[in-house]
């Protein structure tokens, strides 16, 4: 077992939690699947995600646009993600306005400060703030060198960002993140720094908006970012299907019983009946 925080992946703690749980545990794949036995029951890790949550769930919290519709439907305040698509490898799915016009539209709709970055999770990469139309055309161009899907959404000042891990209905771990001072995201892979959260109130209202988020599109595993917005509101940034935390234990590598303990909770619930 690795216990170098700045070494960690996923699969460390899970060998360690079949050992101590009697699972078998066996790595596929130079270490990317991780393949749980138990009894006559199979299940697989592939990285960061679990199949604890249903194939939807996963989905739908990996669409930034989708994960945002769904929120909208179901009444929980959540950041506007809007579908951007490519117009050759989309094509015949873009819609009448067309790409590029419905990207001017929400660029207009939203005071000309707007946020583009791919529909997929890309860890804080290919993330662009957009105040001209000079820099819209620059962002979905750069997009869509990679991504055939586009996520655009209102530029708002977030005091602080929170991440709350979610299991099976509660939330164990709540903290959060703060840019540096030469970066405005909020992503620790892009230089920002993790704090604890330990006043009660505050965890209580996190904590009260990750279930809402998480019943919301039925998953049961997750991390949930949630923006504290300049006039004091809060709402979902996102849903995270992936569950790790390589970059919060090499800046609290105290936290690694707490981290373990959410896993070991994770790999109890892949079992349960």
């Amino acid at each position: 077992m690795n216990n170098n925080p700045l070494t960690y992946s996923p699969r460390d703690f899970i060998q360690e939690i079949c050992q101590e749980q009697g699972i078998h545990f066996l790595s596929l794949s130079k270490d990317f699947i991780s393949r749980l036995t138990k009894g006559d029951v199979a299940r697989h890790v592939l990285w960061s995600n679990w199949d604890l949550n249903n194939a939807a769930a996963d989905r739908i919290a990996c669409d930034k646009c989708a994960c945002y519709t769904v929120l909208d439907l179901c009444g929980v305040p959540a950041i506007p993600h809007y579908l951007i698509q490519h117009p050759v490898r989309r094509q015949g799915w873009t819609g009448e306005m067309g790409t590029w016009a419905q990207a001017v539209d929400y660029f207009n709709r939203y005071s000309q400060k707007v946020v583009v970055k791919p529909n997929l999770g890309t860890n804080g990469q290919n993330i662009h703030y957009c105040d001209t139309i000079q820099a819209l055309e620059g962002a979905v161009h750069s997009v869509f060198e990679n991504s055939p899907d586009a996520a655009i959404s209102p530029f708002y000042k977030i005091e602080t960002e929170y991440r709350v891990f979610y299991v099976k209905g509660s939330c164990p771990l709540v903290y959060g993140k703060i840019p540096s001072a030469d970066n405005w995201r909020h992503n620790l892979s892009q230089g920002a720094s993790a704090f604890e959260v330990t006043d009660e109130k505050l965890i209580a209202k996190l904590t009260n908006l990750a279930c809402q988020a998480a019943k919301a599109i039925s998953i049961d595993f997750a991390t949930i970012d949630v923006a504290q917005l300049e006039n004091g509101d809060f709402a979902i940034m996102e849903i995270n299907s992936g569950v790790q935390a390589r970059q919060l234990l090499e800046q609290k590598p105290h936290l690694r019983p707490v981290i373990k303990n959410i896993y070991a909770e994770a790999v109890r619930g892949m079992f349960a009946e």
